[in-house]
């Protein structure tokens, strides 16, 4: 049996363009991801601050009604923002038809912060159970004085 082998042609003007395009924007999205996904929270008295590498999230005391652990989340789709290279930042559509402002680097275990406007926030701190007793202590706690 004989066999021949032949090379793939070089691409053309379009096939440049578009690898070319695919490429920069990958590496732009990559870099975006990587500056603006969550680091760190940080709970104070004035609220809950999500921290990125080149910006801070707040979430002020006068608008947390409450926070609470969530098993496991059912995620949709990304509506804004990074989704999953190297976390979850902005707004997403939930499987059960809702929306929240994820900053979040996993699913499952997540801290739900809902608001007063009954806007939702979900987390996900390394210790949950430790940040919601620091949120209700040092957040909720003054808000009742």
């Amino acid at each position: 049996m004989t066999r021949s082998r032949f090379k793939v042609a070089p691409f053309d003007r379009t096939g440049k363009l578009t690898t070319t395009l695919y490429l920069f924007t990958g590496v732009w999205w990559a870099v975006l991801s990587f500056l603006f996904a969550p680091r760190s929270y940080l709970v104070s008295s004035e609220g809950i601050t999500i921290r990125a590498l080149v910006t801070s999230y707040a979430i002020p005391k006068s608008k947390i009604k409450r926070v609470e652990i969530v098993k496991d989340v059912k995620p949709g789709a990304g509506l804004t923002w990074a989704a999953g290279l190297c976390g979850y930042a902005g707004l997403f559509a939930l499987a059960d038809g809702s929306t929240a402002k994820v900053y979040a680097t996993r699913w499952d275990r997540m801290v739900r912060v809902q608001t007063t406007g009954g806007n939702l926030y979900l987390l996900s701190p390394a210790e949950p159970e430790a940040f919601v007793e620091a949120v209700n202590r040092v957040v909720l706690a003054e808000a009742k004085l």
